[in-house]
């Protein structure tokens, strides 16, 4: 008997054209050699899975049993124990969320890109027109026929009945401002409402990896790529099995490459176990040269219909790849620059938005993103239904690094997911396209969104980044707040908003100030006043150097004019303990003899 080193088995052999939606503990129900039954998780991407139990403990298939057990950490490889699921604890044993390093996930990912030809690649223009979307169902041998209805999977994907219908055709249509359409359409065509699905020749098992209670699964070395082959394989034949079914009478290459712009296999069943074949994907069909009139298949969506993320979340996000946007997860690094608020981060259901960035740099939906330069007030409304006037970008103190302004306002049919409304403020670094490929001893973003407690080194809350005014967390963005203008690097860049309007409204105003840090000495009643130290932690000292000093009355506001102290200056130096304001602009007001004076102060 062959033996499959189980290291080996964590390798999905995908492609470079491959993404898919992060997905987080989907669930999954798997029978052990002895007929009993495993309800657990998967979780991960195209290029990387594995699964667990509900507390957080790795599980992994022991080829040499055919169990599933769980696992444990052995010179940075996942090894097989003899503690069995749902009958052994592994509390006493193990450490919840074993798994290989950032640097082997991305040594494997590197490994599937590697397959794909660099002689082919997809340069598109403008993402403008009609897609015309392919969708072919497959069943294996041992498979019965489909008892989804048919009218379900065609509204996920075509439904244009209403607005806020959640749809592929609407959210396409919605998240690029009326400049891009998709129409799917299903070969063979139903029956009424029945599904006409392409069996292959062979059963199910023979597309999961080997064991010794799978003797028909494929094995992956490295010369041999089994996996990579029978996919293929069942592809062709399904494409073999519609090609004459396929009219040349509609457009199947929008963007004149030559290529079906994409067609969207959709497999009965559910995903299958740890990194193997049956796990929704994109990739392309580089391995045969199969045609549908005159058109190279080769990008393609593979998608497992019973499941929960069959839905038109997770459709979108690969459709949205087709269009070139990338991923905007971390991928090998357990950290989450944008999360929920982005699609190509984090599926909601309906579908959430793609960042303003995004759709101008991959999407070309958008004309530019204004920068602005001088203090003032300016101006947002939504990303959602507003192509103009919706972003906003400041430079930084490095070249390829800016930061950009939305406001993403909660609301159907497309940002009704998001976890608040406000403005979103973003970094971006040019130098990359998207988030994926991080690793713990380089990390970076394309997209990293601030939120309250984010710095370089913690991951924050991300439920907390919308700015808006009477937010007592995220009213002002500076260098001395919560979060901080800081950089990739960490480099913090000195310039200061605030005074941000309602997030209930239908725009949102703010104030840009480019020098927060001019405050030195200043003149009041004739006399001069020395403010020290400034910026200051917790003690801020107010010098007079009038010789005929008075008590003056004073007042403290915060930047959006809320009073946050008060009280009397009595002697010519005074000193106020500011340790419990937070960190940020204020304003202290000095009054005497019915004149006053502003003056500037930063709290660290």
């Amino acid at each position: 008997m062959k033996k499959v080193i189980s290291t080996l088995l964590l390798t999905v052999v995908l492609g470079f054209f491959l993404r898919a939606a992060y997905i987080e503990k989907l669930p999954v129900t798997l029978i052990q050699p002895n007929g009993d039954t495993l309800y657990c998780f998967a979780t991960g991407d195209d290029y990387y899975q594995w699964l667990h139990d509900e507390k957080n403990y790795t599980i992994m298939l022991d080829v040499h049993t055919g169990y599933f057990v769980y696992a444990n950490l052995i010179d940075g490889n996942l090894v097989p124990t003899q503690l069995v699921p749902g009958k052994d604890q592994p509390d006493s044993f193990l450490t919840p969320g074993l798994n290989i390093s950032s640097e082997k996930m991305l040594a494997l990912r590197k490994k599937m890109e590697d397959q794909v030809p660099k002689n082919i690649s997809r340069n598109r223009g403008p993402n403008i027109g009609t897609m015309n979307n392919i969708v072919i169902f497959i069943r294996f041998s041992d498979d019965t026929d489909f008892s989804t209805l048919f009218t379900d999977v065609d509204q996920k994907f075509n439904d244009s009945s209403d607005v806020n219908a959640v749809s592929v055709y609407n959210y396409v249509k919605n998240v690029s401002y009326q400049q891009m359409y998709v129409l799917t359409h299903f070969y063979p065509a139903p029956v009424g409402n029945q599904i006409i699905s392409f069996q292959d020749i062979y059963p199910r098992n023979y597309y999961l990896p080997y064991s010794e209670t799978n003797l028909n699964g494929y094995q992956n070395n490295d010369t041999v790529n089994q996996r990579t082959e029978r996919e293929h394989n069942l592809l062709v034949r399904a494409v073999e099995s519609v090609q004459n079914l396929i009219p040349n009478t509609i457009d199947f290459d929008y963007d004149d490459d030559g290529n079906i712009d994409n067609i969207s296999f959709i497999v009965k069943g559910e995903v299958g176990d740890w990194a193997d074949l049956l796990w929704p994907h994109r990739w392309s069909l580089f391995s045969d040269s199969i045609t549908v009139n005159d058109l190279r298949v080769w990008d393609y969506n593979f998608l497992l219909a019973n499941t929960s993320y069959f839905n038109t979340s997770t459709m979108s996000h690969e459709l949205l790849h087709t269009f070139g946007f990338p991923d905007l997860y971390r991928y090998g690094y357990n950290g989450t620059p944008v999360g929920q608020w982005d699609i190509m981060a984090g599926n909601a259901t309906p579908p959430q938005q793609s960042n303003i960035y995004c759709k101008w740099k991959y999407g070309h939906w958008i004309n530019e993103i204004p920068e602005i330069t001088h203090a003032g007030f300016y101006t947002l409304y939504p990303n959602q239904g507003n192509k103009e006037r919706s972003s906003y970008k400041i430079a930084s103190s490095n070249p390829d690094e800016f930061f950009v302004l939305e406001f993403r306002r909660k609301l159907l049919p497309f940002d009704s997911g998001i976890p608040n409304s406000g403005v979103l403020i973003y970094r971006i670094n040019s130098l990359y396209n998207g988030n994926a490929g991080t690793n713990l001893t380089d990390i970076f973003d394309e997209v990293y969104l601030y939120r309250y407690n984010g710095t370089t080194e913690e991951e924050g809350s991300l439920n907390t980044a919308a700015f808006y005014g009477n937010n007592s967390l995220l009213h002002q963005f500076n260098p001395w707040t919560n979060p901080s203008t800081f950089l990739t690097d960490g480099t913090v860049c000195y310039f200061e908003l605030n005074q941000f309007t309602t997030r209930l409204a239908d725009s949102i105003t703010f104030y840009y100030n480019p020098d927060p840090i001019s405050v030195n000495e200043y003149s009041v009643f004739n006399s001069e006043i020395t403010i020290f130290p400034n910026p200051a932690e917790s003690q801020l000292f107010v010098q007079f150097q009038n010789l005929d000093f008075e008590p003056v009355n004073y007042s403290i506001f915060d930047a959006v004019g809320k009073e946050v102290g008060h009280g009397i200056f009595s002697e010519p130096q005074s000193e106020l303990n500011i340790e419990k304001l937070q960190s940020g602009i204020y304003l202290i007001q000095i009054v005497n003899h019915n004149q006053n004076k502003v003056y500037k102060f930063l709290k660290k």
